[in-house]
């Protein structure tokens, strides 16, 4: 059996569509062609965050593909354990206050997600500066240096990592109590797959976006309306899919 997470990259409508995943298809059907018997071989794919485009275009890979009719299986959608709060601040500098005063309030396992690389590593050098040890991840980091610090909040030799999108996959902590956005996602896709790695255990944790008009103005550039106004739009829509669909 071939059991495939983050199936949602294998749709160019998922948050991370991947090329490399497209050629599952044909390593399993080389294997089968391999194989003495002739049943098929059973696949299973397993995704958190698929529109019904993305779930269509799974099937209809691994039907074209290996001729599989896949089955849907779609767990509830409520995560009743997760708290979301959305701050404004009308500077970085207050967003970093609010940062270091949650961090010292909750003092618990905590992934902070910036949108840009060099945030990871300014964001991370300045709260262990300020006494809360952190290291930064992303994607453009020497490979061992991303295993080196992932496995370090993993395994709670540091209680904070300051990340882009790139931190997540394949990663199951369960005792993340608070996610912060520090910056706003890429998109609502984006910012359920994120805060949902916060209470994998089942016990309560909290998701905060701290969010600013320079924030919303680097988001949406053409921005017609004033920055506070798609903010608070952008805002809802975040919190009204967070709830349904994390």
């Amino acid at each position: 059996r071939f059991v495939i997470d983050e199936a949602h990259c294998f749709s160019s409508w998922g948050q991370d569509f991947r090329v490399d995943y497209l050629y599952i298809g044909e390593f399993i059907s080389e294997l089968q062609r391999q194989k003495v018997s002739q049943m098929p071989i059973p696949v299973s794919c397993f995704t958190a965050t698929a529109k019904p485009k993305v779930i269509s275009d799974i099937c209809d890979y691994f039907k074209k593909t290996l001729d599989l009719d896949l089955v849907l299986y779609a767990s509830s959608a409520t995560r009743e354990n997760l708290q979301y709060t959305v701050l404004y601040k009308e500077t970085d500098e207050e967003k970093y206050n609010v940062l270091r005063r949650l961090l010292e309030q909750k003092n618990c396992p905590t992934i902070v997600y910036v949108s840009r690389t060099r945030r990871t590593r300014e964001l991370a050098e300045r709260l262990s500066k300020d006494g809360f040890p952190a290291c930064p991840f992303n994607g453009k980091m020497d490979p061992a240096d991303k295993i080196a610090n992932q496995e370090a909040f993993i395994t709670n030799k540091i209680q904070v990592i300051v990340a882009t999108s790139a931190f997540g996959m394949g990663v199951d902590k369960k005792d993340v109590k608070l996610v912060v956005h520090y910056d706003i996602s890429s998109s609502l896709e984006d910012y359920v797959q994120e805060a949902g790695r916060a209470g994998r255990d089942g016990q309560p944790a909290d998701c905060i976006l701290l969010y600013s008009g320079q924030d919303v103005r680097m988001a949406v550039p053409a921005a017609t309306l004033p920055c506070r106004q798609i903010a608070m739009f952008f805002i809802m829509i975040v919190i009204w899919t967070s709830i349904l669909f994390c």
